[in-house]
């Protein structure tokens, strides 16, 4: 279906899904111990007692089956053989920045109650940087490079789509706008095709994907989806420089890395990483 005012092949996107992949399929509850570059640590490390009283407590659950250490040297190794030909991200982890860990399995892995206790306590703890529950957190890895391109909805409260466009602001992306979007991004260099996604089928990959939080889903409705373009990029195609014009466009509220994005959560959630680097991803 094409747009009112619009000019070039822009198909909705009907495309399934994109495969899930989750970030630990054994859900475990990951902690992460202090370093100095996390949040709320005050630029040190844990300190050997902190580690033994963070290990001793979760031992002393009921409802822990195994808890695992990893080392920093175990972690920067996993780090530097899954992320093999990557540069960018490479450089920007030492092998000082990564924290040791505790892996904590729990049994009833459909108590959410008791893992999201541990994962409350343990944050609370004195030498822990981070501690999450690995079963939550689902990414969603492309099979292509990917930009996904945000357009702005009416009464949108991001500067982005409140200053700059004119009388069009904090309206819902216009004609006009789209129409540029698109004559923009038919011209990016390694670009291999691109779809539009409306509202409504924005929505239904969304149910789909989140089906088993309903109350997330009860809470979200057609018109709070954004419309987007979705492009897929050549291997190796550089992904900063049409995003950052992408994002600089009216009618844009942002463009974002997928590739980029999936990467940020996964050193997140694996390896405890929270600021790696100081890469934009949108």
């Amino acid at each position: 279906m094409a747009l009112s005012g619009m000019t070039g092949p822009v198909v909705v996107a009907q495309a399934e899904p994109t495969p899930e992949t989750n970030v630990n399929d054994d859900r475990e509850i990951a902690v992460f111990l202090c370093t100095p570059s996390a949040d709320g640590c005050h630029k040190r490390y844990a300190t050997a007692k902190q580690r033994r009283d963070v290990e001793t407590f979760l031992k002393s659950r009921p409802e822990v089956t195994e808890v695992r250490f990893v080392s920093r040297a175990a972690a920067y190794a996993s780090f530097r053989q899954e992320f093999a030909g990557q540069k960018k991200v490479l450089a920007s982890v030492r092998a000082k920045d990564m924290p040791e860990s505790f892996r904590v399995r729990v049994s009833g892995e459909n108590d959410r109650t008791e893992r999201t206790w541990i994962v409350l306590s343990a944050n609370r703890r004195p030498g822990v940087g981070l501690a999450l529950d690995q079963g939550k957190s689902r990414v969603e890895a492309p099979f292509t490079p990917e930009i996904s391109v945000y357009l702005c909805m009416k009464d949108s409260d991001e500067p982005a789509c409140r200053h700059g466009r004119g009388k069009a602001n904090k309206l819902a992306a216009t004609a006009k706008e789209k129409k540029a979007i698109v004559a923009v991004i038919e011209r990016i260099p390694g670009l291999e095709s691109y779809v539009y996604e409306d509202q409504r089928t924005a929505y239904r990959n969304f149910v789909r994907t989140y089906a088993d939080n309903k109350a997330l889903v009860a809470a979200v409705e057609v018109s709070d989806m954004p419309e987007s373009y979705r492009l897929s990029m050549r291997s190796k195609a550089d992904m900063g420089t049409p995003r950052r014009r992408l994002a600089r466009m009216p009618g844009v509220n942002r463009a974002v890395d997928q590739g980029c994005m999936f990467r940020a959560v996964r050193l997140l959630s694996e390896y405890g990483l929270q600021k790696p680097g100081s890469q934009k991803c949108g």
